[in-house]
């Protein structure tokens, strides 16, 4: 089902899918005396809306009821707000709508919280040209970076609080001239720069492909890339000192291996990438192909679980942290069944979630800045038609919104759940504050709603809820967004209500739904009192 909101109403049907609709059926805003805000196609957003409500649709078909139990008990992790982020193609940063003035691009990262930002990619290898000096780059279809892209980059972090990782041109090998972006992109984004990484995908580099041509012959290894890796590290620490460095970004661990035991002095981070859904030719259900269904299976969970396991394991025989810097929903090229899916939505919530509790302490999304329609479907963020400097977030973007509540909040015991049901439950310390995830991953195709009962821990009473939903699970471009609304008074429940829990609600299928628990005003009163 699709989220709306009508004051007083919390079961409505009639839901609209137009560019900045409302989806309130009747009661629909008149966008010409309104103007709506743009966004991607197929995700509705709702403006006007003052207080949390669903679609349920007929309300008729319901899961089991489930019962979840919160305390206060940490069960190690926590969400930081890097877990939260954004990856872009490194030749981005030629891109003037980098600048705060000249698009949406900061509003949509401020969304975020205060997210990572890495520039990298395939393309930083093969494409981008770095200079310093006003040279000619080398060929038709190299893209030039100078210093004052990264002026322009600064002015982004400072407008979003961005902690950005940079990518520097192994592909080449020039030594020299990577370490003077490192200098520039020190001296100029300060604090703002985390770490630098060089080169991007290094265990793919004697791949051949188009675009992604081969970039070594085939003696090339983890030994020769750590050989070159040590060149590298030790120009950037003789012309940027101290400036931290992570690698491999790969997905192999022998690189990974290779990284954290090469001579690097100021290693940041293991940087590891992946993707949940690689086998392009496969159409099974459950596997690994691009199809929608795969991204709610136990499966897909599982792999997330072994494969961030093996980069942790390294890291943690390093004494560094892991960060996922390069990731996404599927490797597969073009458009496919996954694309502009709910699934996807649902999956980028629980995958964002799920690493932070497996001690991932950053991670980035990858991305681009092309158009909505024929653009990549997979990224966060894309262009809406007939302007340029409309910076728009999909349905992902909404879903890595709801991550980002959990943010700077340590994970506490959520117990209960079902099959469909996956449930997150973070502490936050400094505001004194449970905030509960629900991923309903029934389909609202054949499914209204679960009744779901929370209880916490006295004291704490929820006050707000956000909430990405989908009329199903699989056709492209149908969800909604509700961003983060006060809860009325009234709340649709079909379970056994007896007043015990502290929050009792139907959750609609197909939806990955954040409910804010506060610290009430008046404590509860307890026997001894």
């Amino acid at each position: 089902m699709c989220a709306a909101v009508a004051a007083g109403l919390l079961v409505l049907t009639g839901c609209s899918t137009d560019d900045g609709g409302s989806g309130n059926g009747g009661d629909a805003a008149d966008t010409s005396e309104t103007p709506q805000p743009p966004t991607a196609p197929g995700l509705t957003l709702h403006p006007d809306a003052t207080e949390f409500a669903q679609d349920l649709g007929e309300h008729s078909t319901l899961n089991d009821p489930v019962e979840l139990s919160v305390s206060l008990e940490t069960t190690g992790g926590g969400v930081r707000p890097e877990n939260i982020g954004i990856s872009l193609e490194a030749t981005d940063l030629a891109d003037p709508r980098l600048d705060p003035d000249a698009s949406s691009l900061d509003d949509r990262l401020n969304e975020l919280g205060s997210p990572a930002l890495r520039f990298g990619g395939n393309r930083l290898d093969r494409n981008l040209f770095w200079t310093s000096s006003g040279e000619e780059p080398p060929g038709s279809d190299s893209v030039v970076v100078e210093p004052e892209d990264l002026e322009r980059l600064r002015r982004l972090a400072d407008a979003t609080d961005a902690a950005i990782t940079l990518g520097l041109p192994l592909g080449g090998f020039d030594p020299e001239r990577g370490a003077d972006m490192a200098a520039h992109a020190q001296q100029i984004l300060g604090d703002a720069l985390v770490a630098v990484s060089i080169g991007n995908e290094p265990n793919g580099y004697t791949v051949d492909g188009d675009p992604n041509h081969r970039l070594r012959d085939d003696s090339w290894d983890v030994n020769a890339y750590t050989g070159q890796l040590e060149t590298y590290a030790a120009a950037v620490a003789d012309a940027a000192p101290g400036l931290p460095i992570a690698g491999p970004g790969a997905y192999d661990a022998q690189w990974m291996r290779g990284f954290a035991g090469s001579d690097v002095a100021d290693k940041a981070a293991i940087s590891q990438h992946w993707y949940a859904l690689y086998d392009c030719g496969s159409t099974e259900v459950p596997g690994r192909g691009p199809q929608a269904e795969n991204f709610v299976t136990d499966e897909v969970r599982e792999s997330a679980a072994d494969i961030l396991g093996i980069g942790l394991d390294v890291a943690e025989g390093a004494g560094l942290p892991l960060w996922i810097e390069e990731t996404g929903p599927t490797s597969c090229p073009g458009t496919n069944d996954t694309s502009r899916t709910q699934a996807k939505a649902l999956w980028t919530v629980d995958y964002t979630l799920q690493a932070a509790q497996l001690g991932v302490q950053r991670m980035a999304m990858h991305s681009m800045l092309g158009q909505c329609l024929g653009g990549a479907p997979m990224s966060v963020v894309c262009t809406a038609e007939d302007d340029a400097e409309a910076i728009v977030g999909r349905n992902n973007h909404a879903a890595l919104r709801l991550a980002a509540m959990s943010a700077n909040g340590d994970f506490v015991t959520a117990d209960g759940g079902g099959d469909a049901l996956r449930t997150y439950a973070v502490h936050q310390e400094s505001a004194d504050r449970i905030v509960v995830t629900v991923v309903n991953t029934a389909d609202a195709a054949e499914v209204d709603a679960t009744p779901v009962s929370i209880d916490v821990p006295d004291g704490y009473e929820p006050t707000q809820a956000s909430q990405v939903a989908g009329e199903n699970l699989t056709e492209p471009m149908v969800s909604d967004y509700l961003r983060p609304l006060p809860l009325p008074q009234d709340l649709p429940y079909s379970g056994e209500a007896d007043g015990s829990a502290a929050l009792e609600i139907d959750v609609d299928a197909s939806a990955a739904t954040v409910f804010v628990f506060e610290r009430s005003a008046t404590p509860t009163p307890t026997a001894s009192d």
